[in-house]
């Protein structure tokens, strides 16, 4: 799970040094204005786009991963559940036992 969130914070960092570097380099590009802004949104709406996507990838695989944590901790529960609906049978068949051969005392 660490490794997935250094992935993730070293991808926004990527993204973002991209959307940056691309900023700078449309704003000193030897073009006009109208074609500086045009293509600062166009970059813009791709990078919203990638960001997008990749937002979308990372929440299906957490939640892929919560659902193997879900299951297999239902599953442990029920070993738990199981080990010790065994214990209890077991511990009343002794003391049923136990019982059984015991002597019986009379009252004086």
């Amino acid at each position: 799970m660490s490794e997935n969130r250094n992935g993730v914070s070293n991808l926004l960092w990527f993204v973002a040094g991209a959307a940056i570097g691309a900023g700078v380099a449309l704003l000193y590009a030897p073009q006009s204005g109208a074609e500086t802004r045009k293509k600062i949104k166009d970059a813009s709406g791709k990078v919203a786009e990638d960001v997008k996507e990749q937002y979308e990838k990372i929440s299906n695989e957490a939640k892929k991963s919560i659902d193997q944590v879900k299951a297999t901790a239902e599953k442990a529960i029920g070993n738990v559940k199981n080990f010790f609906e065994g214990a209890k049978d077991s511990l009343k068949k002794e003391i049923m036992d136990e019982l059984e051969e015991a002597p019986v005392q009379k009252k004086k």
